[in-house]
Formats: C-alpha cells, sequence, structure tokens
C-alpha cells in the first residue's frame, strides 16, 4: 500500500436506529471535526398535481457525527417545515452554515446556532431574476465579502451579491460560448479567488420535479454540439479558460488541489493552476455529490442516486463514506483506492 492509498472506515457512520432519508447530497466538516450531513430525507414531486400537499413536499435536514462515526444530533433548523425542500450542497465558511436548497430555490446564511442570517431567492418560488432563483447548486464567499452563487439546474448563470445579499450582477445564459452554461452543477473557489464552474450538458433535467414554465423551452432542445467542461473564472466573472479533460460531478478546493468526481465511481486529484492529474482513486464512491477533508485529511462523501449502481438508498446503502490515509487509525477494510 503506498502513501497514495485511502483505506474506507467501514462502521462509518453508525446511523441511529430512527434515521430515514433518501440519499446524501451535501457534506461539509468543521474546525472541531464534526462532519454535517445534508441528507434528502423525501423527494421533492413538484409536478405532482397535489404539489402542495405536505405529503408530496420534500424535506432534508442535517445530521452531525464525529470523526469515529457517532451520532451527535441534528443541526439548526433541519426539523423545522420548510427548512429545506431539496438539499443540494452544504458549507461552513468563516463558521457561518451556508444552505443550498436546491428546490426550495434558495440559497440560506445561518449561525452555528442554526439563526438565518441571509435568504437569497425567494423560498418555493422558481424564477430567472435578482429575486428568484431557479434551482441553485453551489455558493462561495469571496475575500471582499461578496457571495457568489451558481443558479444551475433549471436557470443557467452565476450571480454576484453583496455581503448583504443585494443583487449586484450576473454572467451566463443557456450557451456553449465561453461564460454560458448547459448547467452550472458545481463551485469551487481557489486561493488565488479564481472561480471553477463545473458544466456539464444536461437538457430538462428532473423535470419531475418542477412545474410547468419552470424549465426555459431551449432547454428541451439543446445544442447537439454542447460540450461538458470545467470552466474558470477570475473573481470579477471574466473568463480565463476551461478544461474538458474531466468532467466532474462535483469539485472541492484544499490549498493547492482540485478534488473532483469522475467517471461515475472515481475521484482525481487535479493540480489548481494546472489541471495535470495528480492522483486517480478509483472506485472511491459512486456519484460524488459532494465531499469534504478534514483537518486530518479524512476524505468524507456524499452519494446521489446510488441504485444507478444497482445500490440501495437510505441508511443501507453507499450514501456516506469515510476514507483516510491516517496511519493510526486501525483498519478495518482491505479497501484502498
Amino acid at each position: 500500500m503506498s502513501d497514495q492509498d485511502y483505506r474506507l472506515i467501514d462502521d462509518w457512520p453508525k446511523y441511529p436506529a430512527d434515521m430515514q432519508f433518501e440519499m446524501g447530497s451535501g457534506i461539509a466538516t468543521d474546525d472541531d471535526g464534526i462532519i454535517y450531513l445534508f441528507t434528502r430525507d423525501k423527494e421533492h414531486w413538484a409536478a405532482h398535481p397535489m404539489a402542495m400537499a405536505p405529503e408530496k413536499m420534500g424535506k432534508s435536514s442535517i445530521s452531525m457525527f464525529d470523526r469515529e462515526g457517532n451520532y451527535l444530533g441534528k443541526w439548526g433548523p433541519s426539523d423545522e417545515p420548510g427548512f429545506a425542500l431539496g438539499a443540494h450542497t452544504l458549507y461552513i465558511i468563516d463558521g457561518d452554515f451556508w444552505v443550498v436548497d436546491r428546490d426550495g430555490h434558495v440559497v440560506r446564511k445561518y449561525n452555528k446556532e442554526g439563526d438565518l442570517l441571509i435568504e437569497i431567492g425567494t423560498f418555493g418560488e422558481p424564477g430567472n431574476d435578482p429575486d428568484h432563483l431557479n434551482g441553485p447548486t453551489a455558493v462561495v464567499v469571496q475575500a471582499n465579502g461578496n457571495i457568489v452563487v451558481t443558479d444551475g439546474y433549471w436557470n443557467a448563470r452565476m450571480i454576484w451579491y453583496s455581503p448583504e445579499g443585494e443583487y449586484i450582477k450576473e454572467i451566463g445564459g443557456w450557451g456553449n460560448e465561453p461564460g454560458q452554461f448547459n448547467s452550472p452543477h458545481a463551485m469551487a473557489q481557489a486561493p488565488d479567488g479564481r472561480l471553477f464552474v463545473v458544466d456539464f450538458t444536461g437538457g430538462a433535467l428532473h423535470d419531475y420535479m418542477t412545474v410547468p414554465g419552470q424549465i426555459a423551452e431551449e432547454r428541451y432542445h439543446p445544442d447537439p454540439n454542447r460540450k461538458s467542461r470545467i470552466q474558470i473564472f477570475d473573481a470579477d466573472g471574466n473568463f480565463l479558460e476551461e478544461w474538458t479533460h474531466i468532467v466532474p460531478l462535483s469539485l472541492a478546493i484544499y490549498g493547492d488541489k482540485i478534488y473532483a468526481s469522475s467517471d461515475m465511481h472515481d475521484l482525481v486529484v487535479m493540480d489548481v493552476n494546472t489541471g495535470e492529474e495528480l492522483e486517480r482513486h478509483a472506485n472511491l464512491a459512486i456519484y460524488i455529490h459532494q465531499m469534504a477533508m478534514d483537518k486530518h485529511g479524512d476524505i468524507y462523501t456524499a452519494t446521489v442516486y446510488p441504485e444507478h449502481a444497482g445500490q440501495s438508498r437510505g441508511p443501507d446503502g453507499p450514501s456516506h463514506k469515510r476514507w483516510t490515509r491516517d496511519p493510526s487509525w486501525p483498519s478495518n477494510s482491505a479497501n484502498a483506492a
């Protein structure tokens, strides 16, 4: 086993007996070593004629675990009605929690105690204007405090907001040219302020989660020459370059390395400046929707739609995994990646 290998910790996490959810979606770690799982507890079926009936609305929550996998309870407003219709991604930035609710069409900032500080978008109301989002996917906070959101499931734009959440500007539009998007699904910020955006091809994505008119007609007729890529912008949104040698579902940046999902099962580590592939860890997880790293260098993954690989949803499936290189951690698995 080389020092490049990650070992799977088989018994992580230890779900409580009454914990029920459909799939992992977002995952984050804090400075105290707590791991937060943003789960889709019930899928959102907006297109159903009874869409607003409580039994048809989605529900998501955030659960806490320690490094050993012990359950620490729910975080913040997770059990409040309407907390999130459809979990997408979760970030902890300067001690604050940023929750991206794809199906609720909002990005929310909370303090650690769960008090709402900022809400971007209008909850439950999709749109394509300064006050509405339509399937937001990711958020970063820039060095000057500005907030950048990828509004990418059913819109195709990046939006800048002030530190107080006031609209500043946006870039994008549906298309394949530099600075246009098919579906900006994930975003991460490099130490120098560059913004990396996963732009993968997609037409009317997950239309069972939408209502009539929510998806623009053009998205039902995509350009056959469209291409998936990572687009790179400076902090002001000026296009710099694109990478097409890898098309991940998600990505994260730690220091000078990009950690990107690839080929359904793999995790690829690349140089943040050149895109050179430094490591490839095969069969790390299915559909890595978001990953996080703790201070020990352990990797935690959240998986969506494991049934596409013949595995189960929920606690019995591969929704969350932990991998370590820590030689002091007892190995209870022969798995390595």
